[in-house]
């Protein structure tokens, strides 16, 4: 009478933790003949934990962002400005939009393409209408976006000093930010390193290796520490009139990271208690080990898999502990409520 029960549960159990269904494709018409990178990265497996959440606030140091933007709607933030000046719409650079939407479009919006998730986005700009920057107007940014409550926050721009980004991204860590970096299109060799609290991110192509295209290319150095996607990138822009469809394709580590940038943020919607250490763990421990083994100057940790990145964060979560609880607690209350029905039985009236 004690064993059959145990078995039971232990069937149930085992059902609970093991059922996954199968990989979540969005239906967003743009995401299958053209974010080839989307099953690379694990994107429908992560997509099986979450959607993303607007809870999670991704900041945008960029050129601002067109609010015009549909595959946007809804969850684009009261913008902010580290200039001085007021901030910029995107209408005079782009750049701002294209990253903001890689990071966010719609996913499951049956429009466009599929961003990492749908989360809230704040744009803050950074630089001039030409879409030059001044380093400490990002290391102002940085501030600024933490201070809103930004998790995340994406700098996907290219800078003279380094280090007033490093010290403000400090700040930003001990609020409990991320801040990610793009490594560069510069297709040379960068020696610097020492930047602790920014993560910089490395460009890949269709096969896996160091992104190049003519004479641009992924920058790499001692200083990478992860590397994402960076060639035929599907980005939304409503306003080109060079894209009729309001999508067009990109490259360049700009959005090799955002799509880390999109990584950690499905990180927090997944499981919200999560701290910036844990994040940025999950990101590298559970990277694609590519080139010379272990960490190296071309891909960093590795190739980021955002599946990955949320079974590690599911995993974390109280749920699968809490639900294996109720369903074992159920099983043993059934269990012994048969038994003492049972035992009633047996006893003489």
């Amino acid at each position: 009478m004690h064993v059959r029960p145990m078995v039971v549960m232990v069937v149930i159990l085992t059902a609970v933790v093991a059922v996954q269904a199968a990989p979540f494709v969005p239906n967003d018409p743009f995401y299958a003949p053209y974010q080839w990178y989307g099953p690379t990265l694990n994107l429908p497996a992560a997509w099986d934990y979450g959607l993303g959440s607007s809870e999670v606030i991704v900041a945008i140091l960029d050129t601002g962002v067109m609010t015009a933007t549909p595959d946007l709607a809804g969850r684009l933030l009261p913008p902010l400005s580290a200039t001085g000046d007021p901030p910029l719409d995107g209408t005079y650079k782009h750049h701002g939009t294209w990253v903001a939407s890689v990071v966010g479009m719609g996913v499951d919006n049956a429009a466009g393409g599929a961003g990492v998730g749908n989360f809230s986005l704040l744009p803050i700009t950074v630089t001039d209408l030409a879409g030059q920057n001044v380093s400490t107007d990002i290391a102002q940014g940085i501030r600024m976006a933490a201070d809103a409550g930004a998790k995340v926050i994406n700098v996907s721009h290219g800078t003279l000093k380094y280090g007033v980004l490093d010290t403000a991204a400090e700040y930003a860590r001990l609020l409990g930010a991320l801040t990610f970096v793009s490594a560069g299109n510069w297709n040379l060799r960068n020696p610097m390193t020492g930047y602790e609290n920014l993560i910089f991110v490395s460009g890949t192509d269709a096969l896996d290796e160091r992104w190049v295209s003519g004479t641009s290319g992924s920058t790499w150095g001692p200083f990478v520490d992860l590397s994402a996607p960076a060639v035929d990138i599907l980005v939304a822009d409503p306003a080109d009139p060079n894209l009729p469809t309001g999508y067009g394709i990109h490259y360049g580590t700009s959005y090799s990271s955002a799509l880390a940038s999109g990584a950690a943020a499905l990180a927090w919607s997944i499981y919200p208690d999560l701290t910036a250490e844990q994040v940025l763990d999950l990101l590298t421990s559970t990277a694609v080990d590519l080139g010379d083994p272990g960490r190296d100057e071309v891909f960093g940790h590795g190739r980021i898999d955002i599946g990955a990145v949320a079974e590690g964060a599911y995993a974390l979560s109280p749920e699968p502990a809490t639900v294996a609880l109720v369903v074992l607690g159920l099983m043993g209350a059934l269990v012994l409520q048969r038994y003492e029905t049972f035992q009633r039985g047996r006893r003489p009236a």
